[in-house]
């Protein structure tokens, strides 16, 4: 076998197990699914970490910039970036002494992860000085879900990802728009690629009227329910903003509210991704995500490589590109517009 030609003939030194990583990823890169990977342990723990709705770092949201730049566009409240005084549009050029400018930008950005409570070295050009940082990097909560009160009392919820975490904050967020008497919901998930449908589920549950909702169809044809609501419904007018980033999870939000009549769809096209991943903990501390199943509600045809059509197509202003809704003053948000304009 190849692995014993390697042992015996090789004149070069070899990490054993970067090889047995390198092959699982080949294998499973070999099945022509993006949606499928083999994760180190590093990778699955990252997973994991990310699935409950938490990161790892220092507290930054980064963009590529020009010239393959990371540059700094958000920064969490009291996070390790923040501590240490690095600011928004700082363009990190060194991670632990490594040029991130002569590497892929996801191994970049992989590179500012790590365990919580390691250090990490980041050098910034900032204007046309450099500048270095120590921190430690920390455990930081994700927000998935915000909202706010528009006019005539109509309540606006964003959901950014659906994670472990998302559906208790979309109750206390659900909570506080009834409680400020919202007499209409709009419901924000352009930008959304999804997440855990266990989580959309949960959100959905208090939206809809008791039953079945969606169902996963596996390859040798069983069903399973994935998506069910008990008997507590809201009975308000709602909108769903959607965009072609809108995909997985909050595809079938969306989907779901409008196909119970809960609902009207605003935006554009969105990505059609109707299928679903599970994961797998390996023996060796990695692991293995899968595509098992396609999904849909129990009202509709599954939309995976089609995506959700809108009911009231709308598009952005041209100086504004799809993927930048949230940074739209909200009186130029022509998709918030519309849904504004049918709940009034």
């Amino acid at each position: 076998t190849v692995d014993q030609y390697i042992d015996e003939y090789y004149y070069g030194s070899y990490d054993e197990e970067i090889i047995v990583d390198q092959t699982l990823k080949g294998m499973v890169s070999a099945l022509d699914d993006k949606y499928s990977a083999y994760m180190t342990p590093d990778e699955y723990e990252q997973n994991l970490i990310d699935a409950k709705g938490s990161i790892t770092g220092i507290g930054i949201t980064v963009n590529k910039g020009d010239n393959n730049e990371i540059k700094i566009v958000e920064i969490a409240e009291k996070g390790p970036a923040e501590k240490a005084g690095l600011k928004i549009n700082d363009i990190i050029i060194e991670v632990d002494g490594k040029n991130v400018n002569e590497m892929e930008y996801s191994d970049a950005v992989n590179l500012v992860r790590g365990k919580a409570g390691t250090e990490v070295n980041i050098a910034v050009k900032r204007g046309d000085e450099e500048i270095s940082f120590k921190m430690k990097r920390e455990e930081i909560t994700t927000e998935t879900v915000t909202s706010r009160m528009l006019e005539n009392n109509i309540a606006y919820i964003k959901i950014t990802g659906f994670k472990e975490n998302t559906s208790h904050q979309f109750n206390i967020e659900l909570k506080k728009c009834l409680e400020n008497n919202a007499s209409a919901i709009i419901f924000d998930v352009r930008n959304n690629g999804g997440g855990l449908v266990s989580a959309c589920s949960d959100c959905l549950d208090p939206l809809l009227p008791e039953g079945d909702i969606a169902i996963a169809e596996f390859k040798d044809g069983s069903t399973e329910v994935i998506c069910k609501s008990d008997k507590i419904e809201l009975d308000l007018p709602m909108a769903v903003l959607v965009n072609e980033y809108s995909a997985s999870a909050a595809e079938l939000f969306a989907a779901a509210l409008r196909d119970f009549g809960k609902a009207v769809l605003v935006g554009q096209n969105t990505f059609g991704k109707g299928i679903m991943q599970n994961t797998y903990n390996l023996d060796n501390g990695g692991g293995l995500k899968l595509t098992v199943a396609k999904y849909r509600t129990v009202k509709s045809e599954c939309y995976h490589g089609l995506g959700l059509k809108p009911d009231y197509e709308t598009a952005l202003p041209d100086k504004y590109s799809e993927n930048q809704s949230d940074d739209i003053p909200e009186n130029e948000d022509t998709q918030l517009q519309k849904a504004i304009e049918i709940l009034k």
